[in-house]
């Protein structure tokens, strides 16, 4: 099977295997505003050892991503992980988008809690600046969400409904549903922003984008 037949077989399967970690990741999400379409996928890793802490993938409303999307219709996903101006777009909430992260690691919540203050922190600060208030106390309800244990293989979502609500769902537990759009840009940027927390992910959470556009 030649590598064209082989692309569209992985895109036409209910479900992708992200590499490095071998979770695997439904191609279609229920999320609060609707069943969406996965976009791509990458792993968070940490140290200089690369240690694997979460997979994580991308999912779009995918009406919103070709509507919204058409100027980048007909690019390889490689000119798509190279341009920013793909990734502005995205972070400006036009559609619904999800998060979803599966860890490959046990990590204590307020470790968590922290690793996620750390990452947010500067955003908030900077969202702020663009007009997008009342990040710092949305940030504090967040950090309040991670109470217990992530132990390994637990599924953690973030919907961001398009707009300036986010929903937080933990292990299958919806936490709450805070409305801030600070917070919806901060997180997402901390994946697709300028600065992400990793790189090569950020490029492979649009993979899939060409196909969906097409």
């Amino acid at each position: 099977m030649n590598a064209i037949l082989l692309l569209v077989a992985a895109l036409q399967s209910a479900e992708v295997t992200e590499p490095n970690t071998q979770v695997k990741f439904p191609t279609e999400l229920a999320a609060p505003a609707g069943v969406q379409v996965l976009a791509g996928t990458g792993v968070r890793t940490r140290t200089m050892l690369k240690v694997k802490v979460y997979a994580f993938g991308l999912y779009v409303d995918a009406a919103g991503a070709r509507a919204g999307l058409g100027a980048w219709r007909g690019k390889r996903a490689s000119d798509l992980g190279r341009d920013r101006t793909l990734y502005q777009e995205l972070l400006k909430g036009a559609f619904p988008m999800t998060l979803r992260l599966v860890m490959t690691r046990d990590v204590g919540g307020e470790q968590m809690a922290e690793a996620f203050t750390d990452a947010l922190g500067q955003r908030v600060a900077q969202a702020a600046g663009r007009g997008m208030a009342g990040g710092d106390t949305a940030l504090a309800r967040f950090r309040g969400f991670f109470t217990d244990r992530l132990t390994s293989g637990t599924e953690l979502r973030f919907a961001w409904t398009g707009g300036t609500a986010l929903t937080v769902t933990i292990g299958g537990r919806e936490m709450g549903t805070i409305d801030n759009a600070a917070l919806s840009w901060a997180l997402f940027d901390v994946y697709l922003g300028d600065k992400p927390i990793s790189s090569d992910g950020k490029k492979t959470v649009v993979a899939r984008l060409p196909e969906m556009l097409r």
